[in-house]
């Protein structure tokens, strides 16, 4: 097997992936030490999941508490959006009836709280049989020494832990990618 095919089957062959933004909303990421990379790095992988057609589905904790997902999230108005209460997005009937109408079996996770939500829908993920990969430039939380310890933890659970950058290239696999290009120049732009 070429090393190519490797790849592919590292990201690509377990089925239908699709990119889950958990709770980016402006009263959670407010003390979030690094919201502004952390805004900037969601931008980009929103940004190339539309360039791959990747589906994306956006969670809210309790918006109408909490209020609504960031402004500074350059979001197209077509994309899914689910309320939640749960901590795990998996406590939302609607994002498991999303998951299996789209026949979803890749989570592509990023947003906020990483030793919360993030965590809790990783490993309740993982428990579903799903894969299961975290952007590590993608995930926010207030206290950083929580975090390194919950990355730690679900990477010993099974979880891929990638920047965003290695997930993005790993997809395209090649330089001869037709999105190349224009994923390239988002990067680079950072």
């Amino acid at each position: 097997m070429k090393i190519e095919d490797r790849k592919k089957n590292l990201i690509l062959n377990n089925g239908n992936i699709a990119v889950i933004l958990i709770d980016v909303q402006d009263s959670l990421i407010a003390e979030i030490k690094k919201k502004n990379l952390l805004i900037d790095a969601l931008n980009i992988l929103i940004k190339s999941s539309e360039i791959f057609n990747l589906p994306i589905l956006l969670t809210e904790q309790v918006p109408d508490k909490l209020g609504g997902t960031s402004s500074s999230l350059l979001l197209s108005s077509d994309i899914t959006r689910i309320d939640k209460n749960s901590f795990s997005i998996f406590g939302s009937e609607g994002v498991q009836q999303y998951l299996l109408e789209q026949k979803i079996s890749h989570l592509i996770l990023s947003g906020v709280e990483t030793s919360i939500c993030v965590y809790l829908s990783a490993i309740d993920a993982i428990k579903a049989g799903l894969e299961v990969t975290i952007l590590s430039d993608c995930i926010g939380a207030r206290r950083t020494e929580d975090e390194s310890v919950v990355l730690a933890k679900l990477q010993n659970a099974g979880c891929h832990i990638l920047p965003m950058e290695s997930f993005l290239y790993g997809y395209m696999g090649t330089a001869a990618h037709p999105n190349f290009r224009e994923i390239s120049k988002l990067i680079s732009n950072r």
